[in-house]
């Protein structure tokens, strides 16, 4: 039964429900509870006589009924209530909200476009390297370069982006997302021109040694017998191999050689330990480890972001540099872009972008069916004190229309699997 209250009722703890068209208001959502002074002074420029709250989800009851309205409180059919005029500034800054959601959804089709561009690329470089190596190592360069310039500038759109595979190029996705992902690590540390350089090198060609292991070992989706496992860590030593052979410099060669080496011991191909391993090695590894958390090569095994970071925190914390992975989280967000997350008042929302200084506070986009999605609702979880990120979730776990809502692209592999346990 639908219960209402008159203006004069309203108080902080109530939690209301407006019965009216999601442009009609500045709210982010249409149910929500009361929070502030200054929320009851904006639900009184509405022009609404009465408004519908939920007893069950209020902290306290209402105001007492002025006199004159004894009855305030009562089980009737709302009135219809003007709406507020397009001019007004509470509109008009929700307007530009979701004009920022516009450029963003066109941004994140041209970054992956672009990444698409740049998979085609490092396929080109890896055809020439050993046939034309001046060729490809002068291209690679200049493709580090293209990275800086075309993916740095918005990293948010980026790692939203980098999940939408296709056109036969996952297999070079990879590389692709390594080298990204080591870039921001990299300008993240301040590091110089020159190291960016031999970082973007090594990440580029890191699994170049996976050339010479036998395809059925490398296609296979099962877990691997020992001795196919012996087989394909040699890929290490095989990429130093042919990395001398085409005159990469000695410091990518230690990352070729490294960057399966773990901080506790654990790691191939020699079982170094922390300080023997190279610091670009070490960074190279933690990025290197994610995506392959993210993108394995069963796809129903896939982690999901926020997964794949909660997995290397919470179960191979030894494994990893802790320095890096605090650089890796602080440019992804604890929770990326890209990922589906449930908030504690019900809804399903899809974080847009991180906010650095608050990691559990991103920007999110909800899942309403009754808000058009070109108009769909955006979220500053900073300015949000009463809706707190729940859990994080796959976007296969929801109903089609969800899914289809709040994915901007048509290649969301990235993000999408059944889970299980993480690979080893």
């Amino acid at each position: 039964m639908p219960y209402y209250v008159s203006i004069e009722q309203l108080q902080v703890g109530l939690y209301v429900q407006l019965d009216l068209h999601w442009m009609d208001h500045p709210f982010g959502f249409s149910s929500f509870k009361i929070k502030s002074d200054e929320q009851i002074k904006t639900l009184r420029q509405l022009g609404l006589e009465k408004i519908r709250y939920d007893p069950d989800r209020s902290d306290c009851k209402p105001r007492p009924a002025p006199q004159k309205s004894a009855d305030a409180v009562v089980a009737v059919e709302a009135a219809p209530a003007p709406a507020l005029a397009p001019d007004n500034p509470l509109i008009l800054a929700k307007k530009a909200r979701i004009e920022r959601l516009r450029q963003y959804r066109q941004a994140v089709a041209q970054t992956e476009k672009a990444l698409l561009v740049a998979a085609r690329t490092v396929r080109s470089i890896n055809t020439d390297l050993l046939t034309q190596p001046k060729k490809a190592l002068a291209e690679a360069e200049n493709f580090i370069g293209q990275v800086a310039d075309t993916f740095l500038a918005d990293p948010d759109v980026t790692i939203h982006a980098m999940g939408g595979k296709g056109g036969g190029e996952e297999v070079y996705h990879h590389g692709l997302n390594v080298t990204v992902l080591v870039m921001m690590m990299a300008k993240d540390l301040g590091l110089s021109t020159d190291e960016g350089r031999v970082l973007g090198l090594g990440s580029l060609f890191h699994d170049i040694g996976l050339r010479e292991v036998p395809s059925i070992i490398l296609r296979k989706t099962e877990p691997l017998t020992m001795a196919e496992q012996k087989v394909w860590q040699l890929h290490c030593e095989y990429g130093v191999k042919l990395g001398r052979q085409v005159g990469l410099p000695p410091e990518v060669l230690s990352i070729i050689f490294q960057h399966h080496e773990m901080m506790d011991g654990s790691g191939y191909p020699k079982k170094l330990k922390s300080a023997d391993i190279t610091f670009m090695a070490r960074l190279v590894e933690v990025a290197n480890r994610y995506d392959t958390l993210c993108n394995p090569i069963e796809f129903a095994q896939a982690l999901s972001p926020h997964e794949a970071l909660s997995w290397m925190f919470a179960h191979e914390r030894s494994k990893h540099d802790p320095k890096l992975m605090e650089v890796l989280i602080r440019c992804l967000g604890v929770y990326p872009p890209g990922t589906v997350v449930h908030l504690s008042n019900g809804a399903t929302a899809m974080v847009t972008s991180v906010n650095p200084r608050r990691p559990l506070k991103p920007m999110l986009m909800v899942y309403d069916p009754e808000v058009p999605r070109n108009e769909a609702i955006i979220l500053d979880m900073a300015e949000e004190a009463d809706v707190n990120i729940s859990q994080a979730i796959k976007p296969r776990q929801l109903p089609r229309a969800a899914m289809d809502y709040l994915c901007m692209r048509k290649h969301v592999s990235y993000y999408f699997g059944d889970g299980g346990v993480a690979p080893e």
